[in-house]
């Protein structure tokens, strides 16, 4: 008979053993690579944070441009601010006009969408979700969530994009199935990977065929630099014009060009069910 003492649980034990298991590892990723695309710096500058020792994973400085982290599961802070977790969600929906960078700041000094929300932020920190091009209009999510900015871009979570483009040139059947085929082709890799069923597939739908130009509908299920314009120049046509309608469950239906609005808490319930959840960023 084992005669070795038990060690006695307590509730307090009971209670972090019960929140330990509940928080389920994601997918890995590059420490660089995800405080890049939270809007922290460019990759390069990233690298140069983390070797200055200004990087802390679960409270540990680490200063290897190949640490892995799991987004929502390690803490992640630099210069002692957590990263995904601010005290107070912030999500502005733009109505990006023309002409202003996707960025925070801009090296070759042209307008940004930051400088657009500076009257309304405030003092706040707020950083583009995804990207658009400087000639694409439509919607465009602000943040200072870093984790909920880091899953409504990854492809693993097939968040859909919607845009109406303008295009010139010959549109025909053969045409439409050229563009759904590149339209589904990023998605491969992770249909692969992920066995959860998606709420949206890629696509592409014709609006209209009107005397100089057609119009069409495509949804995407990731946001690849100039994937849309590639899409079209790749069959033949010509872009007139591109405008994305909408990101995930958020529309720019009713707000007008150069307009931005906070989102409603309908919308910011609908961005987290999107992505299922933040884990333990959740608030």
């Amino acid at each position: 008979m084992d005669s070795t003492p038990k060690k006695k649980t307590t509730t307090s034990t009971r209670a972090t053993n019960a929140r330990e298991a509940s928080r389920s590892p994601g997918e890995e990723v590059r420490l660089n690579h995800f405080l890049a695309q939270v809007g922290i710096a460019s990759r390069r500058a990233c690298d140069q944070i983390i070797a200055a020792g200004r990087v802390r994973v679960d409270g540990r400085v680490v200063k290897e441009m190949g640490t892995r982290v799991v987004p929502g599961f390690n803490a992640i802070e630099v210069d002692r601010v957590v990263i995904g977790r601010p005290p107070k969600r912030i999500v502005l929906l733009m109505h990006k006009p023309k002409g202003f960078v996707s960025t925070v700041t801009d090296p070759e000094g042209r307008p940004t969408v930051a400088d657009l929300v500076k009257p309304i932020a405030r003092r706040q920190r707020l950083f583009p979700v995804g990207r658009l091009d400087v000639n694409t209009t439509g919607a465009l999510l602000m943040t200072n969530d870093g984790l909920l900015c880091y899953k409504l871009t990854h492809p693993r979570y097939g968040v859909p994009r919607v845009y109406h483009v303008r295009v010139r040139g010959r549109f025909d059947d053969t045409t439409q199935r050229r563009l759904e085929r590149l339209a589904q082709e990023g998605m491969r890799e992770y249909g692969r990977r992920e066995k959860r069923p998606r709420r949206s597939r890629p696509g592409v739908e014709l609006v209209a065929k009107l005397p100089k130009e057609t119009i069409l509908k495509i949804t995407l299920l990731e946001g690849r630099n100039r994937q849309v314009r590639a899409m079209i120049e790749a069959v033949g046509l010509r872009v007139n014009s591109l405008k994305r309608v909408s990101f995930g469950p958020v529309s720019v239906r009713k707000l007008p060009l150069g307009g931005i609005r906070p989102l409603d808490q309908r919308e910011l319930d609908r961005l987290e069910a999107a992505v299922g959840g933040l884990g333990v960023g959740n608030r």
